[in-house]
């Protein structure tokens, strides 16, 4: 499978909690930019429990949907490591961002 298509079906599944994900991500950076470096270890518990929670509802309410990424070769398990390592990631620099313009 090319590439490209493969990155379109990530962002593909991506969408279905990617709103949640920029908002947890802001309302972080701005609590980041706000009080400083002391509240990264906080900020860091509260990404990854709604990345929990974005896990289950997602796996709860699109559990019928994963047909069509099977269909085109990726497995459950690898939309959820790229989604949320890519999540993860964005994360960190957003992170970093704010941290920088303090």
């Amino acid at each position: 499978m090319k590439i490209f298509q493969k990155i379109r079906l990530f962002f593909t599944f991506y969408r279905y909690f990617i709103w949640v994900s920029i908002f947890i991500d802001a309302a972080c950076m701005y609590f980041l930019w706000k009080n400083g470096i002391g509240a990264y270890k906080m900020l860091f518990w509260l990404k990854l429990f709604s990345m929990g929670v974005s896990f289950y509802l997602v796996n709860e309410y699109k559990k019928h949907e994963y047909f069509y990424f099977y269909n085109f070769g990726l497995s459950k398990k690898t939309l959820w490591i790229t989604t949320l390592t890519f999540d993860l990631l964005l994360f960190f620099g957003l992170m970093i961002l704010a941290y920088q313009f303090r």
